[in-house]
């Protein structure tokens, strides 16, 4: 076991620097396909996992394992039934078998405890730190260093601040400074002897992150920060009427100060035009019929205007990973994928898998899980989340803790029951 746990951690390390230091550096140098690498990757995890079986002789069956089945067999179904090419089909499978892979493997190091959190938080912290000073030079080198562009991909200024991850991976990045930023705040104790002048980090790091282009991840930095003021009043005076009325009427402020808004030039430039104009079904539906249609619009017609799909079009009827091409409008969404390849069947399955994910995290308390889920569900809705090894393997490995000792309010006990 004690080679074993050197190959662990050497595999810990080796994949986790292709993954948040030089994935990214491949792809944009040499033109490594983000498939290939992610399929590498993939296997790599699930290799040590086989090996891991045969030294304990047992393997792990779980409701996570038990849903990832289902979202395969879900996808066998509809390529049947749609006649869809193999290689569509194949590819596709990276949805299901890509987290439970990463899950399989950080279920090794948590019943193990082969890397203890500190030591993983630590490395993960440091690649942190050296984002900042990569999207400075990617903002500001823009023109210069598209000269060495080799990833065949069409890179514009705003995708190009992925830091030293995947090449348009803001979400990832987003996430991954996110879980930085509350591991400080939550669990300061413990990272105590790495995070010598937290607040100071903290700022480095939200300083990082809204120079990204993730929207998402910069409203969820809000919430997680004002949670620093809202948690300790509530603990203190959330059972008193004056503290009752004041968050009501701080909410009805909110929503009356977001509605006077609605009109403003910039909220209508942000939005493509006034509001009652883009939540018109006929707009919509022709937005959808010319291809331009936001991922909203896209949801209006397909609950409004189209018949339901139970069992969907096939893998990859979205998006034809053989071509490159999108058959509807160019969004990277896992959940408006998985409605028009798998259809609603699909669609439920891949809810589940989220739900069943979060669940193995045994996060403590239920709003820290429900939290969580809702957070995942809307990064699904703007990338495709399951196929995010970044986004995966920070999300395991921080929230997880390492080994299976608790950790206060972001508690995880053992991932199998």
């Amino acid at each position: 076991m004690k080679t074993f746990r050197l190959l662990y951690q050497l595999s810990f390390y080796f994949l986790a620097f292709i993954i948040f230091v030089i994935g990214g550096l491949g792809q944009f140098l040499l033109g490594i396909s983000n498939t290939i690498m992610t399929f590498f990757l993939m296997v790599s995890l699930l290799l040590v996992y086989v090996i891991y079986i045969f030294l304990k002789a047992r393997i792990v069956f779980n409701r996570v394992v038990l849903i990832a089945i289902l979202y395969v067999l879900t996808i066998v179904l509809s390529a049947t039934l749609n006649k869809s090419h193999v290689v569509s089909t194949l590819v596709y499978f990276i949805f299901p078998f890509l987290p439970l892979s990463v899950y399989l493997y950080s279920y090794i190091n948590f019943k193990e405890e082969f890397l203890t959190f500190e030591k993983v938080f630590k490395f993960f912290f440091y690649i942190g730190l050296i984002q900042l000073p990569i999207l400075l030079i990617q903002q500001n080198l823009y023109d210069f260093l598209m000269r060495f562009n080799k990833s065949g991909q069409t890179i514009e200024s705003l995708d190009f601040m992925f830091g030293s991850f995947f090449i348009k991976s803001d979400h990832s990045l987003g996430v991954f400074l996110l879980l930085l930023i509350a591991t400080i705040l939550y669990q300061r104790k413990r990272v105590a002897r790495i995070v010598l002048m937290p607040w100071l980090s903290i700022l480095y790091l939200l300083t990082t992150l809204f120079l990204t282009e993730s929207n998402i991840s910069k409203l969820v930095a809000v919430i997680l920060m004002l949670t620093t003021l809202v948690v300790p009043l509530y603990r203190k005076y959330g059972q008193g009427i004056i503290f009752k009325l004041v968050t009501i009427v701080i909410g009805i402020s909110f929503v009356i100060a977001g509605y006077s808004l609605k009109d403003k030039p910039f909220i209508q430039k942000r939005l493509g035009g006034p509001l009652q104009e883009q939540l018109s079904m006929d707009r919509a539906e022709r937005y959808y019929e010319l291809g331009t249609a936001k991922r909203f619009q896209i949801v209006m017609v397909a609950a409004g205007r189209l018949e339901t799909k139970w069992i969907g079009d096939g893998p990859y009827s979205y998006f034809d990973i053989r071509s490159g091409r999108f058959t509807k409008a160019p969004h990277f969404s896992q959940l408006l994928w998985t409605y028009f390849d798998l259809g609603l069947i699909g669609l439920l399955v891949v809810i589940t898998y989220l739900w069943v994910i979060t669940g193995s995290l045994h996060l403590k308390g239920g709003v820290i899980t429900y939290f969580v889920f809702g957070v995942l569900m809307i990064y699904s809705f703007y990338t495709t989340l399951l196929s995010d090894i970044a986004m995966l393997y920070s999300i395991f490995f921080i929230l997880t803790g390492g080994g299976g000792k608790r950790i206060s309010s972001l508690s995880l006990p053992a991932l199998q029951r």
